[in-house]
């Protein structure tokens, strides 16, 4: 095996190591991802069509220890709140998005105000989008069960989207912001970004490396040619 062969083969394994990332599809998920204990916030539920009928209606389940849940106006599209309970008593349970309309490869955004529970813990949002012809996709599934299913039925080249798969849900951690940014979370944060920045440096030197010894490669094979 000549020189260049060579090098052409050590690129297209670099090539292939920086390009071979599988895309993320897109799902119905509630940002942001993480808030403070009991804080005021405003959330956003993300709705993309990936079906050919348009998306008629969003439910979306609540977790437990959300107060003072409150949605926004939707322009084009009726809000029901589910509650259970009676006066003041009375929890909101369900917030449901309906009589709209999200076209194909298209997403829209549905919004509304709560405050997050006073204790650290993570809210799991389970949502049911509908659609035109009236198909179902729930998202309530943990991401260890989709990615079990996904293994056992790994995805095949043409195939058509596998209904029977299960979405995942999503989630916000709710985090106890008050204890600042010194000690262990302040360190935490610290090594993480310097061990990122490190495995980056670490990348960019070995490509780096290996052009240097290409153009090497190259200079003596010219020389050698004389």
């Amino acid at each position: 095996m000549n020189i260049k062969k060579s090098l052409v083969i050590t690129f297209s394994l670099i090539a292939g190591l920086f390009l071979t990332v599988t895309p993320a599809l897109a799902h119905v998920s509630v940002k942001p991802g993480e808030v403070g204990v009991g804080e005021r916030i405003n959330f956003s539920v993300s709705v993309p069509t990936e079906e050919e009928d348009p998306t008629i209606q969003v439910r979306l389940v609540l977790p437990e220890g959300l107060q003072s849940i409150t949605p926004f106006v939707k322009p084009g599209w009726n809000i029901e709140l589910k509650k259970t309970g009676e006066g003041d008593e009375a929890k909101v349970i369900e917030i449901i998005w309906s009589g709209g309309s999200i076209p194909a490869e298209q997403k829209d955004e549905f919004v509304f105000s709560a405050q997050a529970p006073a204790e650290e813990t993570s809210l799991i949002w389970k949502a049911y989008q509908t659609y035109g012809d009236g198909d179902i996709v729930a998202w309530e599934n943990s991401p260890d069960v989709v990615q079990e299913y996904t293994k056992n039925n790994p995805p095949q080249e043409g195939q058509e989207d596998d209904h029977n798969a299960p979405r995942p849900y999503s989630e916000t951690k709710v985090i106890n912001d008050l204890k600042g940014t010194d000690g262990a979370t302040q360190n935490t944060t610290s090594n993480t970004s310097q061990s990122n920045s490190g495995n980056t440096l670490s990348i960019v030197a070995i490509v780096l490396s290996i052009a240097a010894l290409g153009v090497q490669f190259l200079k003596k094979d010219k020389a050698a040619k004389r």
